[in-house]
């Protein structure tokens, strides 16, 4: 009985990647309103009722797709030693998204959605770039106490300069992904933004 139970629960939980995979693709290029569930399930080889049955409602969908999106190319997270350590981070986590092409189109995406009203994406959005400048204000703050950046710089205006440079590349690549070479030219932005920033190199990483 338990294996017959444990089996049902497997193949639920592989009806439910297909949905999300099938999802990714017709958001990524359709968006949330030009995405229909009937196409969603169409994809992912089940009726309407069996993807409905896992996802009650298209923005339920949606929402548990930038969840996906998140664990696949997980947020910078943890604390940093400098301002150097963030932005090696950051660039390995643009690297890490770029083997994800259909979760980084996706995220291109959600950029646009997120400036259009009542647009389930508007909040989330709204609450990373909070949360980002919360966390990395500090950070900058302290680069400029410690040495690291000019003290002539201002932490806010320096940490969405850097934010900007990764929604504006990754825009850009949704857009023409054959002409953008995303992670190779967010790294090169990165190393002239540090220097000017600090009025130095970007020291390598370390490890």
């Amino acid at each position: 009985m338990q294996q017959t139970v444990d089996g049902r629960v497997q193949r639920g939980l592989e009806r439910r990647e297909r949905i999300l995979d099938a999802a990714v693709r017709r958001f990524a290029r359709r968006g949330y309103e030009g995405t229909r569930i009937a196409d969603i399930a169409k994809d992912a080889g089940m009726t309407d009722a069996g993807l409905i049955h896992h996802f009650p409602s298209k923005e339920k969908l949606f929402l548990a797709v930038i969840e996906r999106r998140e664990e696949v190319y997980a947020p910078v997270t943890g604390s940093f030693d400098s301002v150097a350590e963030f932005l090696h981070a950051l660039i390995a986590s643009v690297k890490a998204a770029c083997a994800e092409p259909e979760y980084l189109r996706f995220r291109a995406m959600l950029s646009g959605a997120g400036m259009i009203e009542n647009n389930p994406a508007t909040a989330h959005l709204e609450g990373r770039l909070r949360l980002a400048v919360e966390r990395l204000v500090p950070l900058f703050a302290e680069g400029i106490k410690r040495g690291e950046l000019l003290p002539d710089q201002q932490p806010l205006p320096m940490v969405l300069h850097i934010l900007a440079l990764n929604d504006g590349l990754r825009a850009q690549w949704g857009q023409a992904p054959d002409l953008i070479d995303y992670a190779g030219t967010f790294e090169t932005s990165i190393a002239a933004a540090y220097r000017a920033f600090s009025g130095r190199t970007l020291p390598p990483t370390h490890g």
